[in-house]
Parts: structure tokens; sequence; C-alpha cells
């Protein structure tokens, strides 16, 4: 997601990040700033707030960055719903989605095509997950060997009017 924030002509992206005990907002973190270094970009650390996945900490979160003086021209969100609350907290500081800030997600929730604009996030295949965790948890219990306890599953890039 950071990338095509970044191919969309973003320079300044900030990020809300998730919980800090979950693996998956590590690897997000890391990956959103793994996506800055490629254009040679500078990682900042005023523009990366630290949220729970809850509405109330994105809108909060969103709060602080865009009151930054030199503020972002995207953030991505750990999840919708905290992009949801950032959102909301934009409209609320008298700013537009996204002529002044795109705003983009994760997980592609029902909610990011409930609110206004439709949310830009990343749709995880949650199905084919749960079947292969299920598939690999049986095998273990079984005393089988298992092929991949690492499987990389592609995600995908669903994008609405949150961002341009």
């Amino acid at each position: 997601m950071t990338m095509y924030l970044i191919q969309l002509g973003h320079r300044r992206v900030g990020y809300i990040m998730g919980p800090q005990e979950q693996r998956a907002a590590h690897d997000r973190f890391a990956g959103y700033k793994d996506a800055l270094q490629e254009p040679g970009l500078r990682f900042d650390q005023s523009t990366v707030t630290q949220g729970d996945d809850h509405f109330e900490s994105g809108y909060s979160a969103a709060s602080k960055i865009v009151s930054l003086r030199n503020r972002p021209t995207a953030i991505f969100c750990n999840n919708d719903e905290m992009a949801a609350g950032a959102i909301s907290a934009i409209f609320e500081a008298g700013l537009k989605v996204p002529e002044d800030i795109s705003v983009a997600g994760f997980d592609n929730i029902p909610l990011s095509r409930q609110i206004w604009p439709p949310l830009t996030t990343v749709e995880q295949p949650i199905s084919e997950i749960a079947e292969k965790a299920t598939k690999h948890l049986i095998a273990l219990l079984r005393g089988e060997e298992v092929e991949c306890l690492h499987c990389n599953i592609p995600t995908r890039l669903v994008i609405r009017k949150s961002t341009r």
C-alpha cells in the first residue's frame, strides 16, 4: 500500500500503527518503512502514531498527524477501522479526503465500502488463510509433516475513492 501511495506522488506518508503485541502490526509497519526506502524517501518518526486497531484510536492518531506543521499528504492505517477514524478526524480538522490527505487501510472489511469516501485498502484472502491454518493444525495434531509453516498468500490492492 505504501508503494501505491508513493506511485500516486505522495512523498510524505504517515502511518498509524496497530497494537504492539500483534505480529501482523509489526510486519505491516516494517513493510511501510521498507517501501519508503525503495524510492529514497526519508522515514520520519513524527508522522507515525500508535493506534489500537479501533476507530477511536485512528481518530486520535490522525488528529495528531494532521496537526503537524509539515503534515503528510497520505496516511496508511494498520486496519480499516482506524482508517475510518482517521477520515473522521481529517474532516473534523476542516480538511478533505483525498483532496488534502489520502487515507488507506488494510483488511477490506465491509465498513471500507460503507464510509465516505469509500476506503482504498488491502484485501487478505481470509478464507484461504483460515483453510491453510486449519489444515496445518490438523496435520500437526496428527503428527504429520507440514510442508510450509510460513506460507505467503498474496493480498490484493482495492482502490477506491479515499486516495489520489
